[in-house]
């Protein structure tokens, strides 16, 4: 049983890493404009997203990274749909717009 629990690993040897495997080089393959193109009408959202990715990045600076750029996008987002949940209760009897035309 201990047999199986053992390893080699600093026994294996890596002769041919993908950095330095041209199969792994995607230079390789063609850059089109096509496949863009393509993908952004198959995703529209994406380049909605990706718009207001740079927006915000340029607005912010290079003060964050695109990790803290998307973190404050999702973060402001959450905020102004709960808060406007919250004013639409408010206003048409603890139900949100959606649900108050719902019941027409």
């Amino acid at each position: 049983m201990n047999d199986l629990i053992k390893n080699d690993l600093d026994k294996v040897e890596d002769k041919n890493p993908q950095g330095t495997n041209s199969r792994y080089d995607v230079s390789y393959f063609p850059q089109s404009d096509a496949l863009t193109n393509s993908i952004n009408k198959m995703f529209p959202e994406q380049e909605h997203e990706d718009k207001k990715f740079k927006k915000a990045k340029k607005i912010l600076g290079d003060k964050y990274t695109t990790e803290d750029t998307k973190s404050i996008i999702a973060s402001f987002e959450y905020l102004i749909k709960a808060w406007s949940e919250e004013y639409e209760k408010k206003i048409f009897d603890n139900k949100t717009l959606r649900e108050s035309l719902a019941n027409l």
